[in-house]
């Protein structure tokens, strides 16, 4: 379900007391900040497996601790000091695995990232339609070659279109403070980062007719595809469809054929509206313009005025290196309030385009944002 490395091996970057505690204290790894068990003797330098928040562990005696938390990583506070990831010793692998720095260990160890209740039932409906659809064409119809060639081509479409990219945007402290030292003199656009649910509407020129007819006919149509966050989605009844009606985003895909829209949508049973929508809605935060390629916040902003659609909310332009020099000023930089509602935002997004080419792009979420939504 996820491309993200949820579990990888690490070293611990620095460690540090933590004021009227003799049985934990703080760690660093990459951009994070751990609290770890002082019986485990960790040292700097030390390889470890680090796990990241939003990542579900599995029913193991070593995570027991975990079990009111129904075993999820949350970002928590202990003893004042904020504590985000699990770290464990490196003896929880297989002895057989060789050690390299940066390496996933996510399905060695049987960790899955967390879904909110309507990614886990969007997976889980657009998971039985498809395994309800094979049991029909095994049991009547995949004797026809026809409808073998139909069946193909629609068990496709269950995937995320193939020349899309997704939409997961790496958080600041997997990067590291280097990342930001090295990009300090990029100028950067940031936006708010909307707590919904992030969708794919896109258009693609494909054959108009396919085998011996379709080369007698090398003719073209233009195929449009909605997509949630990890899957291509036919289900009109699905707020993805209703958004695409609402916005008109077929006749606008299919007038620029090649584009890629991609948007946060919400409304009033998704993520708990923070927000407090009334009806659907969707802000774009990506438009990928064919022969052009990745538009900036202006031209994105142009894009939307010109098809009335909704966009994200600015926060500025900026020096990279003026509004996160380091970690700390960057984590900071990402508190303040929403500007769609009287709530924490649920953090930014920055990003760097230059003639058409996404030159960088990463978030970083608020912790302010996590803890009262003890995410």
């Amino acid at each position: 379900m996820s491309e993200r490395k949820l579990a990888h091996i690490e070293q611990i970057e620095w460690i540090k007391d933590i004021p009227g505690a003799d049985k934990i204290e703080l760690c660093g790894i990459l951009g994070w900040q751990c609290v770890i068990a002082k019986k485990d003797n960790f040292k700097i330098g030390d390889f470890v497996v680090y796990i990241e928040v939003d990542s579900i562990v599995p029913e193991d005696p070593m995570f027991e601790f975990l079990r009111d938390r129904k075993f999820r990583v949350k970002t928590i506070k202990l003893r004042g000091v904020l504590s985000q990831g699990l770290v464990t010793p490196i003896s929880v692998l297989p002895s057989k695995i060789k050690i390299s720095l940066g390496l996933d260990v996510s399905d060695i160890l049987k960790i899955t990232k967390y879904l909110s209740p309507s990614e886990k039932e969007e997976f889980e409906t657009e998971q039985k339609n498809i395994s309800l659809e094979k049991n029909r064409l095994k049991k009547f119809m995949m004797r026809y070659s026809w409808f073998r060639r139909i069946f193909l081509s629609r068990k496709c479409k269950s995937g995320f279109p193939y020349w899309v990219q997704k939409t997961n945007e790496e958080r600041i402290q997997n990067l590291g403070e280097k990342f930001l030292i090295e990009n300090a003199d990029k100028y950067v656009y940031v936006t708010e980062k909307v707590d919904y649910q992030s969708g794919t509407w896109a258009s693609k020129k494909v054959p108009k007719f396919s085998g011996i007819l379709g080369k007698l006919l090398p003719l073209k149509k233009v195929l449009f595809v909605v997509a949630s966050r990890n899957l291509q989605t036919n289900n009109k009844d699905s707020l993805y469809w209703k958004i695409a009606e609402k916005y008109n985003l077929k006749s606008i895909c299919k007038k620029y054929p090649g584009i890629i829209i991609q948007g946060e949508q919400g409304n009033s049973k998704i993520q708990k509206n923070k927000y407090g929508l009334v009806h659907p809605k969707m802000w774009i935060f990506n438009v990928i313009m064919p022969g052009i390629g990745w538009l900036n916040y202006e031209e994105m902003n142009s894009f939307r005025e010109k098809n009335n659609l909704d966009i994200v909310p600015f926060i500025g332009y900026y020096r990279l290196g003026d509004i996160c020099p380091n970690m700390e000023s960057a984590i900071e930089f990402a508190k303040g309030e929403s500007k769609l509602a009287k709530i924490n935002r649920e953090g930014v997004v920055i990003r760097c385009i230059e003639d058409g080419k996404k030159v960088l792009s990463f978030k970083i979420i608020n912790n302010d944002f996590l803890l009262e939504h003890n995410e």
